[in-house]
């Protein structure tokens, strides 16, 4: 069964990211030796949540309205998101090249005006760079070519790794791409203020050469501070990923917190706890097959191990819709959402098409 897309591009959008109260987050990244490691806290009203495999090889049409050049990619790595707006839109993941990419919530985040590139919604942007992007650096790059359309809804910035080590900041800011990479990024750790705004905060502290005392806070501007203090005491941790969801505890907003990931970028692993099912379970890319040809696999978040394993179920159109349905019916501001709108952002992935030869 086809799906119309022409008219749903920010009908969800809209309603879910409509209160930035509710949708605060952290992550990080800690590089020490050859080691790679990315951390991400999910605080929102409601945990509802799907693991997708995303494969390679597909050809997606950008989920835009009129007003908008609509841009057409196939797929060149296969990925696995964290989703919960829908297959297609999600909040993070990894791709198959050791690519990592995970987004905030940024109050003031200003994306360019309608130019010559393609516009793509904030959370299709997420699965654009993961669909293409080998590196840090290709993301930055492809902002000659894609934008976050300026008709999006959620103000949001991203931190982004890969595997050679490269971390960068990504914010948009008065209506430009705004990047802290290298020297420009002491810390890589990002909560809900501008990089900027963050840094300047922590210089007030012991940690940082100022003269307060770390503020044990759930804000903003104090979970970066806690972070990133974690970060500089690392050199006597030998687990990186133990020591991980331990700064993950430390900036925990208690029952908002619903999602805690880590990713091993280095060993191509992602382990992950629920608010809901407290116990540790992990997967590794290299045990997924991404050719398009293969079957469209996708986990229920809260699902636990089964003998050391994962089990992942065949993914279908009615799971996409239970999973849209499920949010919406648990947060208060989402019940109002039509049916049909509904129906219609869980049927975008039935446009998708491979393309393997």
């Amino acid at each position: 069964m086809k799906y119309i897309i022409s008219k749903i591009p920010v009908i969800f959008l809209i309603v879910i990211f409509s209160t930035s109260n509710s949708f605060s987050c952290t992550t990080f990244c800690i590089k020490k030796e050859n080691n790679m490691v990315f951390g991400r806290n999910f605080d929102f009203s409601t945990g509802y949540g799907h693991v997708i495999i995303n494969k390679r090889n597909v050809l997606k049409k950008a989920m835009v309205r009129q007003d908008e050049k609509q841009m057409q990619w196939i797929s060149k790595f296969g990925n696995i998101t964290f989703n919960q707006a829908g297959r297609e839109l999600p909040y993070g993941g990894i791709n198959e090249a050791g690519l990592v990419i995970e987004q905030m919530w940024l109050d003031g985040t200003q994306y360019p005006e309608i130019d010559d590139r393609f516009g793509l919604t904030e959370l299709q942007w997420i699965q654009y760079q993961l669909d293409n992007s080998e590196s840090v650096d290709d993301v930055i790059a492809s902002d000659s070519i894609v934008r976050v359309s300026v008709n999006s809804i959620a103000p949001l910035h991203f931190l982004v790794c890969d595997k050679n080590g490269s971390i960068a900041t990504i914010e948009y800011i008065g209506g430009k791409m705004k990047c802290h990479k290298d020297d420009s990024l002491p810390y890589s750790v990002l909560a809900n203020h501008s990089y900027r705004e963050s840094i300047d905060y922590t210089r007030r502290f012991h940690d940082f050469g100022g003269k307060d005392t770390l503020a044990n806070t759930t804000g903003s501007l104090d979970r970066f501070a806690i972070a990133a203090s974690m970060i500089n005491k690392i050199d006597n941790q030998e687990n990186l990923i133990d020591y991980s969801f331990d700064i993950l505890k430390a900036v925990n907003q208690k029952g908002a917190t619903h999602w805690s990931i880590v990713y091993d970028v280095t060993n191509m692993k992602v382990y992950y706890r629920t608010l809901k099912n407290q116990s540790f379970r992990s997967f590794d890319l290299k045990d997924f097959d991404f050719s398009c040809k293969s079957p469209d696999l996708y986990l229920d978040i809260e699902e636990s191990m089964n003998n050391n394993k994962l089990e992942f179920k065949l993914y279908s159109y009615e799971s996409n819709r239970k999973l849209i349905e499920d949010v919406c019916n648990n947060v208060q501001f989402l019940e109002s959402m039509p049916a049909e709108a509904r129906d219609r952002m869980a049927g975008y992935p039935e446009t998708t098409e491979c393309k393997e030869e």
